[in-house]
């Protein structure tokens, strides 16, 4: 077992990997995501919260129901051909929301999900682990896999072929506060719900998932759940290990929004070029969502490094 570093030493030994990692995968002046590689669709949305939810949700911006305008960013995390297996990532930020923000601009709130409701590492540590073997070039990666067996077969079962982006589940995989208190942790998930599902590839290549979300908006809207996972157990759902999946039997997901997205023009570079420029940050949020725990606590700076990296090489 590895010995617990400082969330200080954690940061600036990643950020220096990440930044090498990144800039020597730099094509076109254009610094690449470490995660999250391919912007599949950057797209307006609404996010309506529910009048009809537990008292004990209704906090901050779940407190009433209002509609919040946002900002989707669906993403491959690894792979720049959508028809390869791969995580999906979806990134979404909700604007003229008040209230004061933990980090970053005021109004803003932001939730970052994956297609798998855990990491592939438990802790910081196996990430920075991870993060030096990706430098260090393909031996150490499958050096970091045989040692890491767990995380392997997380991968493995995480990566997935993919119809279209519309028509997944999403999970936060890390645990957040829900309200002043403290006293509630969640998770959060957005859970599909359109009339119109995919039933084939659409225009089958390198960016049929974006091709598939535009034939999904031709056809009629498309719309997420978006729900709450409260923590009833904190031995088996546990904080700081984000490598454990919470049981949704135990504690099932509940709808307290609904996103909707409407037809609209994103398939073009104009679109696609803001939504590799766009930034989400975990930390960019009202402190009755703060993020929990030790990985969340790393996520604050490095994610702002890298943001800070790619956009200065834009200019």
């Amino acid at each position: 077992m590895q010995n617990e570093m400082s969330i200080d030493q954690l940061v600036a030994e990643m950020n220096p990997c990440i930044a090498a990692v990144t800039t020597a995968e730099t094509e076109n002046n254009s610094v690449p995501r470490f995660n999250q590689l391919k912007t599949v669709a950057y797209v307006n949305a609404e996010f309506r919260v529910h009048d009809d939810i537990p008292e004990a949700l209704k906090q901050s911006i779940f407190s009433q129901s209002v509609t919040y305008p946002a900002k989707l960013r669906f993403a491959n995390a690894t792979q720049k051909d959508d028809s390869a297996k791969d995580i999906r990532g979806l990134s979404m930020q909700l604007s003229q929301v008040d209230g004061e923000v933990l980090w970053g601009e005021a109004g803003l709130q932001d939730f970052i999900l994956n297609s798998y409701p855990a990491l592939f590492v438990a802790t910081p540590e196996d990430f920075l682990e991870f993060i030096r073997a990706r430098q260090q070039g393909k031996f150490k990666m499958l050096l970091f896999f045989t040692t890491h067996f767990k995380a392997l077969c997380t991968v493995i079962k995480s990566r997935k072929h993919c119809l279209s982006p519309l028509d997944i589940q999403y999970w936060s995989t890390v645990p957040f506060r829900l309200g002043e208190s403290g006293n509630q942790v969640v998770k959060y998930s957005l859970i599909p719900c359109s009339e119109y599902k995919t039933k084939q590839a659409v225009d089958a290549g390198e960016n049929q998932l974006r091709a598939a979300i535009k034939a999904h908006l031709q056809q009629g809207s498309a719309c997420f759940h978006f729900a709450v996972q409260l923590q009833t157990d904190p031995d088996t759902m546990p904080i700081e290990d984000a490598a454990v999946i919470w049981d949704e039997a135990v504690s099932p997901f509940i709808p307290v929004a609904t996103i909707t997205i409407e037809n609209q023009d994103f398939d073009n570079p104009e679109s696609l070029a803001i939504g590799e420029r766009s930034r989400f940050n975990p930390w960019q949020c009202l402190a009755a969502h703060a993020p929990l725990g030790r990985m969340n606590a790393v996520r604050r700076e490095v994610y702002a490094h890298a943001a800070a990296l790619r956009n200065k090489m834009k200019e």
